[in-house]
């Protein structure tokens, strides 16, 4: 392993960290062994290696701009194109007999399934949201259950995941205190990351369903305690109305970036920045997106039950449940309410049953 690309990985995750693209053997494939697809970001490449380890298979792996599956397919790095281009380049037809891929269903937002078999011949088998199950996957014939569809944000994968994209923000704020206030820098570094370890162990059992509205409540307790070193008159030697101040701004920062961190929560930073005109930031747009008029109220997520063809594309590729197969056969948009428009639904439906339409009067 890489160890400047394993700590880039770790904790540079807002920055890509891609590798080479193509084919790579695990174990002792043959032509009838697996083959499963994944980005080229390093530390995505890493863990894919380690959850197949012991077994033999073939790892695809294609361009996504150097970063990870759900972010990549949710700025459409990760997308039919890149897997396309893979099969086409890697030389696989001529190493497996079968033709189908399993690709990670979190790239559904931006791979469009139909797309990729039409331009490769290649069947495409969504496998399972974690890494951990990929054997269990592959030791179930290619078959999940739910627990392998639905996505999960347990302690570990916050603590994870808010280290990789946040701990840019705690770097620059240190920096800004070593140049100008090098007295509370201590001070800055425990208080700051204080904050950070307890909002994501704390996160489910804070009041509110986005990361903005739990931080909200959390800044209030703490606005509060400044109010009140304040009414009594702490003595200033205590540097705690500046501790309090740093992880009031800290907290802010974890709680506004955490939806867009976690594939179970809509974003709160992304349509903040559309609603006021930021089009972009570098490769991910924000403004007139499906994504961000959707968070924003702009476009609602619409059904149309009669076009329905019983495909289950929907209920595969949701990584909230969302959606459900009826007594009918047919999708149910049966909680509306977990949806956090990541778009997977709309881009795999066949048959234009589910879309994001304008908000009108008649809405």
């Amino acid at each position: 392993m890489h160890p400047f690309k394993f700590i880039w990985g770790l904790l540079f995750r807002l920055f890509p960290c891609p590798v080479a693209l193509g084919l790579r053997r695990i174990g002792n494939p043959d032509r009838s062994s697996p083959v499963l697809v994944t980005c080229n970001f390093h530390t995505t490449v890493q863990r894919m290696i380690r959850a197949l380890k012991g077994l033999d298979a073939w790892l695809l792996v294609a361009e996504s701009g150097g970063v990870n599956v759900w972010c990549a397919a949710g700025g459409e790095e990760f997308n039919t194109h890149s897997v396309a281009s893979a099969v086409k380049t890697s030389g696989l037809e001529e190493k497996v007999d079968h033709r189908r891929l399993v690709l990670p269903p979190l790239g559904a937002p931006g791979i469009f399934a139909r797309d990729v078999y039409q331009q490769t011949g290649w069947a495409v088998t969504w496998g399972p949201v974690r890494y951990q199950d990929i054997p269990r996957f592959l030791d179930q014939g290619m078959r999940r259950d739910e627990s392998m569809k639905r996505v999960t944000y347990d302690w570990l994968e916050r603590l994870d995941t808010g280290l990789g994209s946040l701990f840019v923000f705690y770097l620059i704020g240190a920096a800004g205190f070593f140049v100008f206030s090098r007295h509370l820098l201590v001070d800055y570094l425990l208080v700051a990351a204080g904050p950070f370890v307890f909002f994501m162990l704390a996160c489910p059992w804070l009041p509110g369903k986005r990361g903005l509205t739990k931080v909200l409540f959390l800044d209030t307790l703490l606005g509060l305690s400044l109010v009140l070193t304040e009414m009594f008159h702490f003595p200033s030697g205590f540097s705690l109305r500046a501790d309090l101040i740093i992880a009031m701004i800290m907290m802010l920062i974890y709680g506004s970036e955490l939806g867009g961190l976690a594939s179970t929560l809509p974003s709160d930073l992304d349509p903040f920045l559309a609603r006021l005109g930021i089009g972009a930031v570098g490769n991910v747009a924000f403004a007139g997106t499906v994504r961000t008029e959707l968070i924003n109220g702009f476009r609602v997520l619409t059904y149309y039950e009669e076009r329905c063809v019983s495909c289950t594309c929907c209920t595969e590729v949701c990584p909230q449940g969302v959606w459900e197969m009826g007594a009918n056969k047919k999708a149910v948009l049966a909680r509306p309410a977990a949806c956090t428009a990541c778009r997977a639904c709309l881009v795999q439906c066949k048959v234009g049953a589910i879309k994001a339409e304008p908000v009108t009067e008649k809405n």
